[in-house]
């Protein structure tokens, strides 16, 4: 394969090589740009805010936003922060709202989106473990009594993956009650007997 294509008028086309670094540049050239057009609309947004903070009733400013803007008031109040820190035209020390945020607005985790893993994560975890196990005992040509040792600290672990979701689910600090977790350590323990 060549590294580069010509088309059929004679014009030259790159590589995917050169393109493919060339494509993810301007896609984050766009998201950075994206950004910083909406900083005028937050401020903007900002400025009317706290103008209209000084008409609304004492104690009501909260429900008000919430009503009009479906907004939190923590977060009306990260715009109107905004719109004072920006209000001067001079001062252009942030290229985004979430760098005001993580630099001056108190969040430094402000716009980054942390995924948490979800309950199948352990799962998929332990599938994975068990196909390993599974490879390493026909190499191994594990005896009967090792093979169902193997089996016996799968069952052990599928147990305790099984009782940890369901206890994220019937925890009383969760929504649940202490009657179910009785309830699940005790079922938990009795399959543990019977592996």
């Amino acid at each position: 394969m060549t590294s580069v294509a010509v088309k059929s008028e004679g014009q030259v086309v790159r590589p995917l090589s050169v393109l493919v670094p060339l494509i993810k540049e301007d896609l984050e050239y766009a998201r950075d740009a994206a950004k910083r057009a909406g900083m005028p609309y937050y401020q903007a947004a900002g400025e009317k805010m706290m103008e209209a903070k000084g008409q609304v009733a004492r104690g009501e400013f909260t429900s008000w936003i919430k009503r009009n803007f479906g907004l939190s008031l923590q977060h009306a109040e990260r715009y109107m922060a905004f719109a004072r820190a920006t209000s001067d035209t001079q001062n252009q020390r942030f290229g985004n709202f979430s760098e005001f945020m993580r630099e001056e607005g108190g969040d430094p985790g402000y716009g980054r989106v942390i995924r948490k893993p979800g309950w199948h994560e352990s799962v998929k975890e332990s599938i994975d473990h068990a196909k390993r196990e599974a490879v390493r005992a026909r190499e191994e040509n594990l005896t009967r009594q090792q093979e169902r040792e193997a089996d016996q600290k799968l069952a052990l672990r599928l147990i305790e993956i099984g009782f940890k979701v369901l206890a994220k689910e019937l925890h009383p600090d969760r929504g649940g009650s202490r009657e179910a977790m009785t309830r699940l350590n005790r079922v938990r323990d009795r399959l543990k007997q019977c592996v």
